[in-house]
């Protein structure tokens, strides 16, 4: 079970990265007032729809006849949450939602559409569940929809309920999730293709149970979202860091992935590219892919010439001390990314010749 201050960091994170948040615990555990008192502490308004007792127009949008044609017409929760610019979209019950009524949340949950509505990106989605063995007449959450959320088991403790009940609500813990810079984005994904590089039997690991299939699972869709949840949690946040991994990817995944991180301990990007030195390039090939896909992440995100030239400096460096394939696969997709008319540091073209080749960038390319 996660802890309230770390539930709170763990939805604070996921709303920050557009991720959705699927709060699992018994009945009258306290999930919807949690939620609407994190929206009465930020000011925001809280939506909540009740999938047990609403139609699939309900949530998808009803098909109206106008005079350019038929409009997916958006529920009045929807009208609101967008008007506002802002606030919580709370699915509640989702386990006793028939298959029709989740069917038609897809959309909604990871991508914020609403019939032919698209929600503002301030609006955070949290969806409320009990097992489905302790629903009201529960179904199990298609494989779909539950790969659509951080799963995170929810249980107040003695304290926490206490608290709560005579300060109310509204007053949550504060959040301990952080704003990650580009910098800690792209490490953060450099984490987790490092990690799949590794293990690529976990990119994609569909469960053989329909339990299974209801909770967290890798995916490629749960991975990227883990990659940016993550970033907005601090490294030495591990409870956080546990509740996200087991939360998108499943506990087995969750606990390797979240080993090979700590022992990869990636650098900045920024600082790797300032002074290559400062990695050893001769040890662990999947660390070294690593840092070279934060680097390659760090060039593409800054979008200049100026940074995409010094990202060869790295690269360079790891060819030379031996790790010329490693290199190699990640000169490729820093070539795709280059700038118009950027050129190849003439230091590359003299000295890394075979890896320019791999990524498909001519000699006459360089300067």
């Amino acid at each position: 079970m996660t802890d309230l201050a770390t539930t709170v960091t763990v939805i604070d994170a996921c709303g920050r990265a557009s991720v959705p948040v699927l709060l699992v615990s018994d009945p009258g555990m306290g999930k919807s007032s949690l939620v609407r008192g994190l929206a009465a502490a930020e000011g925001v308004p809280c939506e909540t729809v009740l999938g047990s007792i609403r139609e699939p127009a309900d949530v998808a949008g009803l098909p109206v006849v106008t005079a350019t044609g038929v409009v997916l017409s958006p529920p009045a929760w929807a009208a609101r949450l967008a008007d506002a610019e802002s606030g919580y979209l709370f699915l509640d019950e989702l386990t006793t939602s028939p298959p029709a009524v989740q069917a038609a949340m897809l959309a909604v949950a990871l991508d914020r559409v609403v019939g032919d509505l698209s929600l503002p990106s301030a609006v955070r989605v949290v969806a409320g569940a009990n097992p489905p063995d302790k629903a009201a007449d529960g179904w199990e959450l298609s494989p779909p929809l539950a790969n659509r959320f951080a799963h995170v088991q929810y249980r107040p403790s003695v304290d926490e309920w206490i608290d709560g009940t005579m300060v109310g609500w509204t007053a949550p813990p504060a959040s301990r999730a952080i704003t990650a810079d580009p910098a800690r984005v792209e490490t953060v994904k450099a984490l987790v293709t490092g990690f799949i590089r590794t293990r690529p039997e976990h990119l994609h690991a569909f469960p053989r149970t329909a339990e299974g299939t209801g909770g967290p699972w890798p995916s490629r869709r749960t991975w990227t979202m883990l990659a940016a949840a993550l970033a907005n949690v601090r490294d030495d946040d591990a409870a956080a860091r546990q509740s996200l991994a087991f939360g998108l990817v499943g506990e087995g995944v969750g606990v390797e992935f979240l080993t090979w991180a700590e022992q990869a301990d990636l650098p900045d990007p920024a600082a790797v590219v300032a002074d290559p030195s400062i990695v050893d390039w001769t040890g662990r090939a999947d660390r070294v892919w690593a840092v070279l896909s934060a680097v390659v992440g760090w060039a593409a995100s800054a979008g200049t010439t100026e940074a995409w030239r010094s990202a060869w400096g790295p690269l360079l460096a790891a060819a030379e001390a031996g790790a010329p394939d490693v290199a190699a696969a990640a000169a490729r997709p820093l070539g795709r990314c280059r700038p118009a008319n950027a050129k190849v540091p003439a230091a590359v073209r003299d000295k890394f010749a075979p890896v320019l080749v791999a990524a498909g960038l001519s000699e006459g390319a360089a300067a």
